[in-house]
């Protein structure tokens, strides 16, 4: 038999719904969200539906309400298991790709609005950025 969802919080934000649904997924509590389409299609209906409602299993509404509440206290802390390797970052360039001034190789490409993840079009010539020293340049 499914669990019936329980509602544990509401938001008259679905931002701040989705900051603590994030919250209670990295501690491994199954939830969702409530409403949060018709909030985020009209706002002002918030206080109609009863906002956006975070809700658990009913098997975890218990933990929910505990991290809920420490979190509220400000006393929650995620700790990081330091036993986890991380993979490094993917290589996007060549190793021979450096800046021109600093010769550093924390380099980026900038997208074609400026920001590194901004869009990059095929027939733009890409720009790249050093993020030791700040100068931006053109590809060749």
């Amino acid at each position: 038999m499914a669990e019936r969802l329980i509602t544990v919080a509401t938001f008259s934000q679905p931002t701040e719904a989705h900051i603590l649904k994030g919250r209670l997924e990295a501690e491994g509590i199954l939830c969702f969200l409530g409403d949060e389409q018709i909030i985020a299609a009209q706002p002002f209906y918030s206080l109609a539906v009863g906002g956006v409602k975070l809700q658990v299993t009913e098997g975890d509404v218990e933990e929910a309400l505990e991290l809920l509440d420490r979190i509220e206290r400000g006393t929650s802390e995620y700790i990081i298991d330091d036993n986890i390797e991380l993979a490094p970052p993917a290589q996007l360039y060549q190793d021979s790709e450096a800046c021109p001034i600093c010769e550093s190789k924390n380099i980026s490409a900038r997208g074609f609005f400026g920001g590194t993840l901004g869009i990059t079009l095929p027939f733009v010539s890409r720009r790249y950025g050093c993020h030791d020293c700040g100068y931006t340049w053109k590809e060749n």
